[in-house]
C-alpha cells in the first residue's frame, strides 16, 4: 500500500503516514499564472493500492478537482486500487432537492469521484449519510465519536462534564460518546415560528434533566460536526449560558471558522473551542489520523 498526500494537507498528513507507516508517493505539483495546476505522479504505482489524502477546504471546488485528477491518473498508470479520503467531504450540506431545480451536489461529487476511477471514499462525520447509500460500501463514513471520546477523557474530570447536543439530529451520536465515557449528555431542539418556519429559539429537549445537569456539574461540551459561520452553535451556548455558571466548552469536528465565527461564540459565553483536524485551523486538537489509519487498514 502506498499514500499520496495532498500539497494541501501537512500536519494531518503528517499523522496519517506515521499512523500508517507505508511508503509516500513522490508528487510535482505546481499551480501556472493563471491558476491551473499540474501535477506528475513519479513513483510506480502500477498494482498497488493508493491512498489519497485530499484536502478540500478552503477552495472546495479546487480540492475536488484534485481528487478526480488523481484517481483518473493512478489507475491510468496502473493503481490496483485507490481510495480518496476526504477528511472533510465538501458539498455534502447540499444532500436533497429540497427546492425544484436545486443541485444535489453531495450526490454529484461523489459520483464524478467514483466515475474518475475512485474505489472508496473514506470521510469523517459528513453531514448525512443518506444520499450516499446508493454507493453501498464504496462510500464510508468514519464517526469521530473515539477520537472525540479519547481527547474529553484525556483532558478533563469526567465527573465534572456533561455533553450537550445542538439538535435533534445529533442527539443520538452525542449519545454514543457519553456511552463511551460514562458521562451524561442533553441537548437542544429547535422551536421555529409556527407560521414562517423561522427558527426562533432552542430549548432543551428534556428539561428536567437539563436543570439537573446544568445544577450538578462544572463543564459542559457541546459538540457539532461543523461550524462555518457560528451562528447555530453560538445561539445554543448563548441559551445554555442563561442557565449554566460553568465552563463552556464548544467542540466541532469540522472547524472551517469562517470570519466572524469565533466573536460569536465568544459574545454567547463560550469559554474554550476545540476541533479535529479535518480541516486545518487554530483549534485543532482531536486528531482523526488513527481514525482514517485504521479504516484504510481495513480496505487494504
Amino acid at each position: 500500500m502506498l499514500l499520496l498526500v495532498d500539497p494541501y494537507y501537512d500536519g494531518l498528513g503528517f499523522r496519517v503516514a506515521k499512523s500508517l507507516n507505508v511508503k509516500l508517493v513522490s508528487l510535482v505539483h505546481k499551480v501556472f499564472p493563471d491558476g491551473e495546476s499540474y501535477f506528475r505522479i513519479v513513483d510506480d504505482v502500477s498494482g498497488e493500492k493508493v491512498v489519497c489524502l485530499v484536502s478540500v477546504f478552503p477552495e472546495q471546488d479546487k480540492g475536488v478537482l484534485r481528487a478526480i485528477f488523481l484517481s483518473r491518473t493512478l489507475k491510468e498508470l496502473g493503481a490496483e486500487k485507490v481510495i480518496i479520503v476526504f477528511p472533510y467531504f465538501p458539498y455534502a450540506r447540499q444532500d436533497k432537492r429540497f427546492l425544484p431545480g436545486e443541485c444535489v451536489s453531495a450526490r454529484i461529487v461523489a459520483e464524478a469521484v467514483f466515475s474518475a476511477g475512485a474505489d472508496y471514499i473514506v470521510t469523517i462525520d459528513v453531514h448525512s449519510e443518506d444520499v450516499f447509500k446508493p454507493f453501498g460500501s464504496r462510500f464510508i463514513n468514519v464517526r469521530a465519536s473515539e477520537a472525540w471520546a479519547g481527547y474529553i477523557k484525556s483532558v478533563y474530570n469526567l465527573e465534572d462534564v456533561f455533553l450537550i447536543a445542538p439538535d435533534k439530529g445529533r442527539i443520538n451520536y452525542i449519545g454514543s460518546i457519553a456511552s463511551l465515557l460514562g458521562i451524561p449528555y442533553s441537548g437542544f431542539e429547535k422551536v421555529r415560528d409556527l407560521i414562517t418556519g423561522e427558527i426562533k429559539k432552542h430549548e432543551p429537549i428534556d428539561p428536567r434533566m437539563f436543570e439537573d445537569l446544568v445544577n450538578s456539574k462544572r463543564i459542559a461540551i457541546l459538540l457539532d460536526d461543523i461550524i462555518s459561520t457560528g451562528g447555530t452553535a453560538a445561539k445554543v451556548a448563548k441559551r445554555l449560558r442563561e442557565e449554566f455558571d460553568g465552563r463552556i466548552v464548544a467542540g466541532f469536528t469540522h472547524g472551517l471558522f469562517l470570519p466572524g465565527s469565533v466573536e460569536k461564540l465568544i459574545k454567547a459565553g463560550v469559554d474554550e473551542i476545540i476541533s479535529t483536524d479535518t480541516v486545518k485551523n487554530s483549534f485543532s486538537k482531536v486528531t482523526v489520523a488513527d481514525l482514517i489509519a485504521n479504516t484504510i487498514r481495513k480496505l487494504a
